[in-house]
């Protein structure tokens, strides 16, 4: 175990003993990491104790909790997360999606009754970051990975190409590439060849990061429709754009009822939104993005973004039925890590 995530789950615990007084055991050496990935935490009272297998995250997204959520329902052992820091409005969302967790400024939230802690509102200490991000999980590096994901061969072009393809400057894939090969996701095989592995994982890491790092950068603007199925008679293709979001996985799974509406496009397409009498909103349920990939990819002439976005997108939502479609969209497009997954 890394040294960084010890120091963080250590922390944790210590101040989940301060602030509620309860005591805690650690182990952290399990054979099976698959099921307790980061090891387990006892917490006793009084005559009963609460067994918890441990998750470790220094960044809790809404994406972050959209995922441990689907994969705790693949486990018998109860899940608790552990986290550098979790905010009051991550907290809340935390407790209404019932999953457990605790932090390094003692913060947590554990219901398992007659065991119930609720703390929020802690704020961190002044200190350095136990775990810092990565350059890798950045705006920059989370393009060139999100080609890569799409297109795993990739990693064995020549750094200018891949720079050209990602739209990013040449120097910025070298320290990209160092940091695959450091976190485990790289490969190199001798001869100059190197191989994407744990591609998976790689998947997850881009799509917590995603919500927080790159998309805000994307957005153009936003728009209010008065229909909520304006966007059924619409040819996205032409327009020059794509759906994402819910409309994109409607269309891929027949399964979402769209409540809000995703468009990648390089600029508000006029027709369409004089067309469909949409108006400009702060917060409305339209929202334009700027594309950021220029791969051609199996849906593309459908007018739907790349299924892996499209996932993202639903995850970082945090919303119920929209993580449920996105684990069919993962089941069907981007579960079998042995394929190019776009």
């Amino acid at each position: 175990m890394k040294q960084e995530i010890k120091g963080l789950i250590e922390t944790a615990l210590e101040m989940f003993e301060q602030t509620t007084g309860l005591k805690v055991a650690y182990q952290g050496k399990l054979l099976d990491e698959t099921k307790y990935p980061d090891g387990l935490v006892r917490i006793d009272h009084r005559n009963m104790q609460w067994i918890f297998a441990l998750r470790v995250k220094a960044r809790v997204t809404r994406a972050t909790v959209a995922i441990e959520k689907t994969e705790g329902m693949n486990h018998r052992q109860e899940r608790l997360l552990v986290a550098d820091y979790i905010t009051p409005p991550m907290a809340d969302l935390m407790k209404k999606m019932d999953m457990f967790f605790m932090d390094t400024a003692g913060n947590a939230y554990i219901n398992k009754l007659p065991l119930y802690v609720f703390i929020k509102g802690n704020k961190l200490r002044e200190r350095a970051k136990i775990m810092p991000q990565r350059r890798l999980l950045n705006p920059t590096g989370l393009r060139v990975v999100f080609e890569l994901l799409n297109n795993p061969v990739m990693v064995d072009w020549p750094y200018r190409n891949v720079a050209k393809t990602a739209d990013v400057a040449l120097g910025t894939v070298g320290w990209i590439f160092r940091d695959l090969k450091e976190m485990g996701f790289l490969l190199e095989m001798g001869g100059r060849k190197r191989r994407m592995t744990n591609l998976q994982t790689l998947l997850k890491r881009w799509v917590e990061a995603y919500p927080d790092q790159l998309r805000p950068k994307l957005v153009i603007d936003r728009f209010k429709a008065d229909h909520h199925d304006w966007w059924k008679g619409v040819d996205i293709v032409e327009h020059d754009a794509c759906w994402g979001g819910e409309v994109a996985a409607a269309k891929l799974t027949q399964h979402l009822k769209p409540e809000k509406v995703v468009i990648y496009a390089n600029q508000p397409p006029a027709k369409l939104i004089i067309g469909n009498k949409l108006r400009k909103a702060n917060y409305g349920n339209v929202e334009i993005l700027k594309p950021f990939w220029k791969f051609k990819h199996k849906f593309a002439d459908q007018g739907i973004a790349p299924p892996l976005l499209v996932y993202a997108d639903l995850m970082a939502t945090g919303d119920d039925r929209n993580i449920e479609t996105a684990g069919i969209i993962h089941d069907k497009y981007l579960l079998r890590p042995d394929r190019q997954i776009r």
